[in-house]
C-alpha cells in the first residue's frame, strides 16, 4: 500500500472543526468540486454513503464507510474507491493546543494494476480539501 499524509493548522475550537468533519452532510458548502452525497446509514459515530465529485470534466462517486471517534479522529475506508485504485482507507486526527487545532490526514491505497498514477496527484487533493475546510471553518467562526 502508498501512502500520503498532510497535516493543516486551523484557528478554531476542535470540538468546531471536529464537528464540520464529522457532518458530512455539510461537505457540499465544503468543498466545491461535490456535487452530491446519498446518506445510507449515520448515528454520528458511523457513517455510510456515497459521494460523488467533479474530476476534470466527470463526476466520480466513490462509496465510503467512516468511524467517528468525537474530537479525536474519523477513520474512512472505501469500498468503492475512485476509478484508479482497488483500495482507499484513511484516518483524519484531531488535536488541539488553544484556540488551535491540528489535522493530519492520512491516506493509504493500492493503484489498479495496469494504470499509472501520479501520487501528487492525490498529494493534491488531500491539500486542497484540508485548505478548504481550514477557510470555510475560519470565516464561520
Amino acid at each position: 500500500m502508498m501512502k500520503v499524509m498532510k497535516q493543516i493548522e486551523i484557528c478554531a475550537p476542535r470540538e468546531v472543526v471536529y464537528g464540520v468533519y464529522a457532518d458530512i452532510r455539510r461537505w457540499k458548502d465544503v468543498l466545491t468540486d461535490v456535487r452530491a452525497i446519498s446518506i445510507f446509514y449515520d448515528d454520528g459515530r458511523h457513517q455510510e454513503f456515497d459521494m460523488t465529485v467533479k474530476r476534470g470534466d466527470k463526476d466520480e462517486t466513490v462509496h465510503s464507510v467512516r468511524f467517528c471517534y468525537p474530537c479525536h479522529s474519523i477513520e474512512i475506508f472505501q469500498t468503492k474507491p475512485p476509478p484508479l485504485l482497488s483500495k482507499m482507507s484513511g484516518i483524519w486526527t484531531f488535536s488541539s493546543e488553544g484556540e488551535m487545532t491540528s489535522v493530519q490526514a492520512i491516506r493509504e491505497f493500492e493503484i489498479k494494476q495496469g494504470y499509472g498514477f501520479d501520487i501528487t496527484l492525490l498529494e493534491k487533493f488531500l491539500e486542497h480539501n484540508l485548505k478548504s475546510f481550514k477557510n470555510w471553518i475560519e470565516k464561520s467562526a
